[in-house]
């Protein structure tokens, strides 16, 4: 099967067993999974020191995508590089891409959306409880 774009239309494409990856292309595809596992192990250790509630949701829902990504990631790079079939196939890493694109948007909608609602309600929380009794 020669290398072009009509390839990604074909069912057989995505559900074929591939070959395994060599020079270049199999290390562009481990320091991307290996990136995204740091990205994640960073992530959880900012979690650790940072102090404000709202932020440390941020932080931990960042670590779990990079973590969980990652680690799927070169999971099926494993069984690629072994030549395990069903577990090799392209379909599971178009799978994985679009499940890490899902969880990226709902955590972008948390940044933007949620994240300021949550911030003003802490505000609102603040000025009610100055004159509260205690």
């Amino acid at each position: 099967m020669s290398l072009s774009f009509f390839n990604l239309l074909k069912l057989d494409y995505w559900f074929r067993q591939p070959y395994i990856a060599h020079g270049a292309v199999k290390w562009i595809w481990v320091v991307l999974f290996l990136a995204l596992v740091l990205a994640g192990l960073i992530a959880r250790i900012f979690y650790s020191v940072q102090k404000e509630k709202s932020i440390r949701e941020l932080i931990r829902r960042f670590s779990n995508l990079g973590l969980t990504t990652g680690l799927l990631g070169l999971v099926w790079l494993f069984f690629r590089q072994e030549n395990v079939p069903f577990l090799a196939w392209r379909f599971w890493l178009l799978g994985l891409a679009v499940i890490a694109v899902v969880w990226l948007g709902k955590l972008l909608w948390y940044v933007f959306r949620r994240l300021p609602a949550i911030r003003e309600e802490q505000k609102q929380r603040e000025v009610m409880n100055k004159y509260l009794p205690k």
